[in-house]
Formats: structure tokens, sequence, C-alpha cells
């Protein structure tokens, strides 16, 4: 876990210009210490006599920082790791630059300009506040120890080819950094809460069991037969995850406006008892009951109506999408099967295209890898190695395999 000092002085040395660019004066890129990588994604493993899913322990050698910090100087920077030249340059995924970059033992440091909205607002929340460089280098094998942690390879011949911007740092000092593997992140027990209107209304559409043109009483008698269900909201898309936010935000916003009513009213009914005491009209209270109990079922039944409107906007918008990426994919993998949203559909043809490390890209760089792909099917594959400083989820990612050939 990064100090605080370290979060302080991660503030202190950026600025927006008038323009709106973010640029960073002084960030960590790499640095000469110890990392563990699976043996498949180190270059000549196979020369080297290493086993594809071991971890072996590989050492950034600073002589070898210090003279590659030249190499990096100029390069582009992408939302996501991908191995690049100029005749194949991802456009829709380069975000910014790098320049002056220089070693400061143990350090890679360098200046950073971030030009792309989304990408300035995604190192902003901290969803994506660290970099991870992407280069070429050779291993060779050297046992040590550096700082108490022993390797027995080194990493010489360093050339960066591009950094990305990832989620968690490799590099534990760094506050922009290499990316850590996952395998040592500890996964938090998912806590299965109770669902909301706007879930069970999305989990019967997706199961069938709810048609798209359902009436109301349809979807109450749904939602009455789903009373005792275990299913958590953990099981939610995307889309129905927003429908069910925006729902449940229009609920609450009605709800803090019956509280504030119903304070109106309890204040009136105050004043109509003083008035009681005082020999003034009295109310029929059963009346009034009735009529609070009328508002109630009226607001509880625009809640439901404003729940199902969402969800059923929310699957017609998976639906569409997810036939989109059938289409985009088709000249890659042919007719998908099987799978029901957009983002899995992507994924599953970037993986038969030899696209790895693809855990926590977002829609818009699946669109853009795939693209890509459409662009090179009758194109010779590159088979240049360029190692990756960031992992996906349940794997230490590295090496970026280049694409399969159809």
């Amino acid at each position: 876990m990064m100090t605080d000092t370290i979060l302080a002085l991660d503030r202190s040395v950026r600025r927006i210009d008038a323009d709106g660019h973010l640029f960073v004066e002084r960030c960590i890129l790499s640095a000469a210490v110890v990392s563990p990588y699976y043996g498949r994604e180190i270059p000549g493993a196979e020369a080297l006599g290493l086993e594809p899913d071991k971890i072996y322990q590989l050492y950034r050698d600073a002589d070898a920082l210090r003279a590659a910090a030249e190499t990096i100087n100029g390069k582009p920077i992408l939302d996501i790791h991908q191995p690049i030249n100029a005749e194949d340059h991802p456009k829709q995924i380069t975000v910014g630059s790098v320049a002056n970059a220089k070693f400061e033992a143990p350090d890679l440091v360098g200046e950073l300009s971030i030009w792309d909205g989304d990408a300035i607002k995604s190192i902003q929340d901290g969803s994506k506040r660290c970099v991870s460089a992407g280069y070429a280098y050779r291993a060779i094998p050297e046992a040590g120890e550096i700082d108490g942690q022993p390797y027995t390879l080194k990493m010489v011949d360093i050339r960066f080819n591009h950094l990305a911007l990832v989620e968690n740092p490799r590099v534990q000092t760094a506050i922009i950094g290499d990316s850590a593997p996952t395998q040592t992140k500890e996964k938090s027990m998912a806590v299965r809460v109770p669902m909301s209107a706007v879930a069970k209304v999305a989990a019967a559409l997706k199961s069938g069991r709810l048609a798209l043109d359902a009436s109301e009483e349809d979807v109450k008698k749904c939602m009455d037969d789903d009373e005792t269900d275990d299913t958590g909201a953990e099981d939610e898309t995307p889309e129905e995850k927003e429908a069910r936010e925006k729902a449940e935000k229009k609920a609450a916003d009605e709800a803090a406006e019956a509280e504030a009513k119903k304070k109106a009213e309890d204040e009136a009914e105050e004043e109509r008892k003083r008035n009681e005491a005082a020999g003034g009209r009295k109310a029929n209270a059963e009346l009034e009951g009735e009529e609070k109990e009328k508002k109630r079922i009226e607001a509880q039944d625009r809640a439901i109506s404003l729940a199902v409107d969402g969800a059923l906007k929310a699957e017609r918008s998976r639906a569409r999408a997810a036939e989109d990426a059938k289409r985009l994919v088709a000249p890659l993998v042919g007719d998908v099967y099987g799978l029901d949203s957009a983002d899995d559909i992507m994924r599953y043809a970037l993986k038969e295209r030899g696209i790895s490390g693809l855990d926590g890209v977002n829609t818009a760089g699946l669109r853009a890898l795939v693209d890509q792909q459409r662009s090179i099917v009758s194109a010779s594959t590159r088979t240049t190695l360029i190692a990756a400083d960031s992992a996906s989820e349940g794997s230490v990612l590295h090496g970026v395999a280049a694409p399969r050939k159809l």
C-alpha cells in the first residue's frame, strides 16, 4: 500500500493546462528491482530451459536501465498494453507521450504528457494512476540478491517500446510504474445482498421468464415469485447495474420527497390536534389514514414502473450491443454462439487471435483492438516479443503474444 507521503507527492507534480491536458513533472517509469515472471513471459525461455508455468525472479539491471533511458523519450503512452511500430500504430488507444527520462538509482523517472480526456479522468479518479513500461530485453542467467530479494535471471539490452496506463503497480514504490502480478493480491469475499426490484426484473428478462413487452401485472407477479430468491446483485451485467442504479436513485429521490411530505403532514396533524384542543374542527382519522395509504401505494407503483422501464431499456441495449459485436468479429472468428455480452464476444475474438491481457480493458479499448485485428487479417503477423510489465486478473502478464494467422 502506498504511503500518504507518496500520494501527496503524486498530486504535487501534476498540473493541467488551459486546454485540459495533464502534465506529470516526475513519475517513476520502471526500477532496478527484482520482480516475478512466468517462464512463458520471458524471451528465449526455451533456450534458457525455463518451465512455462513456473515463476522466476528477474532483476532489471541498473546499468541496462540507465543505458535504455533515452529509448523511452518520445514514446507513446497507451490506454492498454499493445506492442507498436510506425506501420501499425494504434491511434485509438494513444493517450500521451513520455519525455526527459533519466535514471536516478534505483528508479527510471520521466515526464508524462496526457492528452486524452478519458485517460486524464482515469488517472485523477485513481482507476488507472500507474504506468507500465513495455519493452524488449534479453534475459541472461545470473544469480544474486538485491535489497534482500534473490534472483536467478537478469534483464539486459533493454529497449523501450511504449508506456501503458495500468491499475496496479509492479514496483511498489512507484506512484506511476510497472504493474504487479495479481496472484499475490488477496481476493475479497463476495457479499450476497437481497436483489433490488431492477435486479429481479433484469434477471427475469435474461432468463426468459419475462418478455420485453411484459405488463406491469406480469412484472409484479415475477417479483413476488422471486421474494425468496437467493441470487445476489453481483450477477448483474454492467448494463443491468447501470439501469438499477439509475432507477434506485430516482426511487431514493422520490422517497426523500415522500419523507419531506410526511414531515409536513405530521406538522399539519400536530396543528390539527392543537386546534381540536382549542375547540377546532375534528378531523376524520380513518379517512386520513386511507388517504396516506393510497399515496404510499402510488409512490411504490411509480418506483416499480421506473425500475421496469430501466431494466427493459438495459436489456434492449445489451442485445443490440451483442449483435453489433458479433457482426464486428465475424471476419475474425466467424459466427459466435453462447455469448450475450458485447465485451465477452470481443474478448473471445481477440483471444482467438492470440491477444492476451484483456482483463480490465474497457469496451472502447476492446473495440479498438478488434478494429486493429480486422485491418491486419490479410497482413503478416509480427513475432517480436515485447515485455509488458502489467498483470491481468488471475495471471501475470508480461509478454504480449503475436496474433495467430487465420
